[in-house]
């Protein structure tokens, strides 16, 4: 009587169980997204962002998870409350997410220099593996388990199983896109991995709630008699296995190429990378959704042919996908043109990666629940009929998927291009889906036909869809001299004789997916920045770091110095391959014996050397790029100031044409708070795209005068600094812009930006950059500008000094009216961006102001005389104004003389050509 009581109130209580255990699964989902997107963002910081740090973090992830399933395998089905251990299970998660913010970090600090530069592929995925293991674990065991809680309260086994798959996954779409957009944007990394972590346990009460304290039913619903040509699937479930195994492989194979090839033309930001994997969970979850409500027909008919169909309208889509893919810019720029607001560009990235993988996502669901219930289904032969565990299932997936990073994103895209990649695996879906056929004893004629038809579409999607660069062509004026498919991108150099190229010295430009480019002119301002920073580490300074490459341009000024070693580290390998073409402005970088070049990412370099540098340079790097951020991170300007060499500099450079304020205000206020000298300086004098050098020390930073003229005056260096315009020790430091206070007061109120509240990454993909982004941030920082502190140039002599500093004020003012003048032309250029710009009195009176405050100061020159040569009324307001500020000018005295020609006033002439002559002039 008890029991038959007992069995009525589960039967009565089963559905409000089942439904309870369905939501732990969706809040289990998106509790291990959540922290997952934490962990390895956390731990790719101690592991790097190059291809091998990404994968070993990924392999690592599923690799536990494998071995959690593995271990919940045998034990699933017996423990009397399943539901229970689920539940602990889930409170262990929270535990670790509560304290992996602080013991992520730490390893991120331990780790690098405990694996050192040259650590094995497999060094770095067992150290992802071991520190993440607790939780995966904890993850890995938590399916098997909550699937033998089910059973306990339902029999649908196929259709719970499918179920159950769909919300987890569903769940985790919806925690990754929380968390990325807008938990760590609102609470940064210890709060947001805190609600992940009341997720799970709000996941472990719902389990709690659905334990329904009763031994596993022993009926569940039987399939009806399969159908097949061999109904033996269920028998021989080593085909499901190798199955789940294979689809596994291939299906994570496909996340790596898709994502690489869409990377080409999306944004490339922390929120780029979080919507394509939110897009692929939530297919594979609908895909699974759709298997559970026809489960029933699925398995009870023709389990075997619905397998091989899935497998092989795989192949298919996966091979069409490649079509899709090929469109994206197209698709992209239609749903987003380029002037989209941000908000905009994401839901079209968004909408652009469900075009693409959407479908194939949906069939890898499916496909995946099928696998799972073909496993779980009970033996017909036994008696009585129970379901099987899916833990082993799940390992051989998750090791499967632990591989998959190794074997596509390190080996197949560094051997093969993105379409021979994609094609790979299309066809490894095909060969599955034949091999299957073959195994089951379906008739000859069906495999060949599906071969033939198989294999032709496969054929002829890869014809049209190409080549999957999605880089469009340069133009007429350029030629790709060569173009690389790499794992972080396709590098390829372009060359054009255009002006201010010739055919003897032509341009080349470097450039990265669709996003970067570099050089395209003389790299002048490249190349000043490395002389800049030079002349400031002075002439002892022997051994020197560059983060950062690109062209070379920078790092290679660096050799016209007594340098004994420079070090350059860049996170793209191919970049580094491609430094020959640029020999021309990066002075034979890669032939110079004291040069060592590492691919490698800047972080984990400055955290796995022991090297001292008298010099540490750091590029310029775009803000709002996936992991540009920790770049400016307290994190590693502390690694650059315990790197350095004592009295050592450390400069890093801002694209101020790609920060927003605020994010430069970030950047100033964690530069101070590592370091107690800081200083500002200007690299060139361009609005457009502006750069601003950040230059700090552990001591007190001076520049010796007398050091800083010889340095200019040398002979050996005098052609290469007249081009860059780099002659005169005024000029030189009439860019300074800041001491510390200044800084300080630039920065304001902003939060410091740190590994645990990566302020940077998260807000500059947000920020409204245009055209007149860099202009507007000069001219902001033009009104705090400062003059040079006492101490930060030196001199034996104080009268001498004193007259040096008056001296440089005078270029100082007139850098300040030159820089009004380029604001105001620039505005100018950006509302009428079609017409050459119309020279009038008021946009010339800055240039004017310059050249009469300070003649010497050259950049002014030329927009004055073109001015001059242009207008015959400008001519005659600015050019004897300027004669009559330098009477001896000769160019000023032979554009006067043009001028009055053009006009054929014969008087006034006669009287410019005697003074032309008592000048020397012929």
């Amino acid at each position: 009587m008890v029991g038959r009581a007992r069995r009525a109130h589960a039967r009565r209580a089963g559905p409000r169980h089942d439904r309870s255990l369905m939501a732990a699964a969706a809040f289990a989902g998106a509790a291990a997204l959540a922290c997952e997107t934490s962990w390895t963002r956390l731990l790719g910081l101690a592991l790097g962002h190059e291809q091998l740090g990404v994968l070993a973090v990924l392999a690592g992830f599923f690799g536990g998870m494998a071995l959690g399933a593995a271990l919940a395998h045998a034990r699933a089905d017996s423990v009397r409350a399943p539901a229970r251990s689920f539940a602990l299970l889930q409170v262990g998660v929270a535990a670790y997410a509560i304290a992996s913010p602080w013991s992520l970090t730490w390893f991120g600090g331990w780790l690098p220099g405990a694996l050192g530069l040259a650590a094995p592929a497999v060094l770095s995925v067992v150290a992802a593996a071991v520190i993440l293991l607790p939780a995966t674990l904890a993850l890995g065991a938590s399916l098997p388990l909550l699937v033998a809680a089910r059973r306990q309260v339902a029999t649908d086994d196929a259709r719970g199983l499918a179920r159950l798959y769909a919300l987890d996954t569903i769940g985790a779409t919806l925690g990754v896109l929380a968390m990325i957009h807008l938990l760590l944007p609102a609470l940064g990394v210890p709060r947001a991995t805190a609600v992940a972590a009341a997720l799970a346990l709000i996941s472990a009460g719902l389990a709690s709630a659905g334990w329904a304290n009763e031994r596993p039913n022993e009926q569940v619903e039987q399939a009806a008699p399969a159908r097949d040509p061999d109904d033996g699937l269920l028998r021989e479930r080593w085909i499901s296995y190798v199955a789940i195994g294979v689809t596994g492989l291939l299906g994570l194979g496909l996340e790596v190429i898709g994502v690489r090839v869409l990377a080409q033309v999306f944004s490339g930001t922390i929120y780029s990378f979080a919507d394509l994997l939110a897009v692929w969970l939530l297919g594979t979850g609908l895909g699974a959704g759709c298997h559970a409500r026809l489960s029933a027909r699925a398995l009870g008919r023709r389990p075997a042919t619905v397998l091989v169909a899935l497998v092989w309208a795989l192949a298919l889509s996966v091979a069409l996908t490649a079509m899709l893919a090929k469109a994206a810019p197209e698709l992209l720029e239609w749903l987003a043109p380029p002037s989209s607001a941000w908000g905009r560009r994401q839901l079209a990235e968004l909408a652009t990666a469900g075009i693409v993988l959407g479908p194939t996502t949906i069939l890898m669901g499916a496909c995946f629940a099928h696998l799972l219930a073909l496993i779980a289904a009970p033996d017909p032969n036994v008696t009585p009929a129970r379901p099987r565990s899916i833990g082993l299932a799940l390992a051989i997936n998750g090791l499967a998927a632990a591989a998959a990073p190794v074997v596509f994103g390190l080996w197949a895209i560094g051997s093969l291009t993105y379409a021979e990649v994609w094609a790979a695996i299309a066809w490894g879906y095909l060969l599955l889906a034949v091999g299957i056929a073959w195994l089951r004893r379906f008739p000859p004629r069906v495999i060949a036909f599906g071969s033939i038809v198989g294999g032709l579409t496969l054929l002829s999607a890869g014809a049209g869809a190409g080549s999957l660069v999605l880089v469009e062509d340069e133009g007429d004026a350029w030629t790709i001299v060569e173009r690389r498919e790499g794992s972080l991108g396709v590098v390829g150099v372009s060359r054009t004789t255009q002006a201010p190229g010739s055919i003897e010295r032509p341009l080349l430009r470097l450039r990265v997916d669709r996003h970067f480019r570099m050089g395209g002119a003389l790299s002048i301002g490249e190349r000043r920045m490395g002389h800049v920073s030079m002349l400031l580490a002075g002439p002892e300074a022997r051994a020197a770091l560059f983060l950062g490459l690109g062209t070379g341009a920078t790092a290679g000024a660096g050799l016209s110095y007594p340098l004994t070693q420079l070090t350059g580290v860049e996170l793209v390998p191919d970049v580094i391959e491609m430094l020959p073409h640029f020999e021309a402005v990066n002075a034979g970088l890669t032939t110079d014996p004291r040069v060592r070049l590492l691919p490698v990412d800047a972080r984990r370099f400055l955290r796995a050397d022991n090297g001292a540098h008298d010099l540490i340079v750091a590029d310029l790097f775009h803000p709002a790029r996936d992991g540009a951020g920790s770049l400016y991170a307290r994190e590693q300007f502390t690694a650059a100031r315990e790197r350095l060499s004592p009295g050592g500099l450390f400069v890093q450079w801002l694209p101020l044409y790609q920060l927003d304020w605020r994010s430069l205000q970030m950047i100033a206020r964690t530069f101070v708070d590592v370091f107690p000298h800081a200083h500002a300086m200007l690299a060139l004098y361009n609005v457009e795209t502006p750069a601003l050098g950040l230059i700090g020390s552990a001591s007190e930073i001076q520049i010796s005068l007398a050091q800083l003229e010889r340095a200019l005056a040398d002979p050996e260096r005098s052609a290469l600094y007249r081009e860059l315009a780099l002659t005169d020790p005024r000029d030189f430091l009439a860019g300074y812009m800041l001491d510390r206070a200044g800084l300080i007061e630039l920065a304001g109120d902003a939060p410091i930006n740190d590994d645990l509240h990566p302020r940077v990454e998260l807000l500059a993909p947000r920020a409204e950059l245009g055209p007149l982004t860099g202009a507007d941030n000069l001219e902001r920082l033009l009104t705090q500008r400062r003059a040079w502190p006492d101490g930060f140039v030196t001199d034996p002599d104080p009268a001498a000094l004193a007259r040096y500093r008056a001296a440089t004020a005078g270029f100082a003012d007139a850098l300040a009216h030159y820089l009004q003048g380029e604001l105001a032309l620039r505005r100018r250029l950006a509302s009428a961006p079609s017409t050459a710009p119309v020279f009038t009195r008021e946009l010339l009176a800055p240039y004017l102001a310059a050249y009469l405050r300070e003649p010497a100061f050259l950049p002014a020159r030329p927009r004055l005389f073109a001015a001059a040569e242009a207008d015959p009324i400008l001519a005659e307001w600015l050019l004897p104004a300027m004669l009559e500020r330098t009477p001896n000018h000769r160019r000023a005295h032979q554009a006067w003389l043009a001028h009055l020609a053009r006009i054929h006033d014969q008087p006034r002439l006669d009287v410019a050509l005697a003074a032309w002559r008592e000048l020397g002039g012929d």
